[in-house]
């Protein structure tokens, strides 16, 4: 399942996981965000104006929306795969604070079913090719 890469797609979108799990933890609640809990139209204005980010920027804001650090690593880099999938993201590298077991690698790739990879040798960063 997973293979050994040295040299990385260089199309592939980045995602540090490490430091989603630190701005997990201090992200507030925005005005924009409390109202559009009040007022559901205003999120379409929203979502408007938003449409000039990058898709890696669209990504880490819908994984602080998603992703919770309350759930299982595996959770939510399954949840994080499905997200990079809907962005069109086709090669996503993961770094991780520490390395995940095989049992968690195999429980993400059948969910997933994508090929997952050790970016040079190192465990802590996941190379995930997108289907």
């Amino acid at each position: 399942m997973e293979t050994v890469i040295d040299n990385v797609a260089e199309n592939a979108v980045v995602f540090d996981y490490t430091k989603f799990l630190s701005k997990s933890c201090q992200q507030r609640l925005s005005l924009i965000d409390a109202l559009k809990y009040l007022v559901p139209s205003l999120e379409i204005t929203v979502k408007t104006t938003r449409n000039r980010f990058s898709c890696i920027e669209r990504l880490e804001e819908k994984a602080l929306k998603v992703l919770s650090s309350n759930a299982s690593d595996t959770q939510n880099l399954i949840r994080l795969l499905y997200l990079a999938k809907q962005e069109g993201i086709k090669q996503l590298i993961v770094y991780l604070p520490y390395s995940l077991e095989q049992h968690q690698l195999d429980e993400i790739n059948n969910k997933i079913n994508s090929t997952i990879e050790f970016v040079q040798d190192n465990t802590e960063q996941l190379l995930f090719i997108l289907d």
